[in-house]
């Protein structure tokens, strides 16, 4: 039997513990990159599928990029076009991009954007997908 001053005690943890297990269960993966030139307007980042996503993101390193659009292409040959129409920074992500229709296998995602920089290091885009 647990002393009655105990639960309180007991009771606030384990409200701290369900708080706190939504977030723990997001799991969030890499599914690839690509380095984007001056001279493309269009690259793909190919992700094996395997796994099931319910929302992407992109991260950019090294050059700002200014996405237009993305195309997510599922598994079983679906797709997603998302406008995204967003100058991201170097160092810094699009929005998370939630997929239509529950969590999906993604094979491929399709980028639409134009570089910034004409010169000097190419930027690289970074692919996520959380669970």
């Amino acid at each position: 039997m647990v002393p009655k001053s105990l639960v309180p005690a007991i009771f606030g943890c384990a409200l701290g513990l369900a708080a706190v297990a939504p977030a723990a269960a997001q799991q969030v993966d890499f599914l690839g990159s690509r380095m984007v030139a001056d001279l493309s307007e269009t690259d793909v980042i190919e992700a094996d599928g395997a796994q099931r996503y319910a929302a992407v993101r992109l991260c950019v390193d090294q050059r700002a990029v200014h996405f237009r659009d993305l195309d997510v292409i599922f598994a079983n040959g679906g797709h997603q076009d998302s406008l995204v129409r967003a100058e991201i920074p170097a160092g810094e992500c699009t929005r998370w991009i939630d997929l239509r229709g529950g969590t999906r296998n993604i094979d491929r995602i399709v980028m639409r954007y134009d570089t910034l920089v004409n010169m000097g290091v190419q930027a690289q885009i970074s692919a996520f997908g959380r669970r």
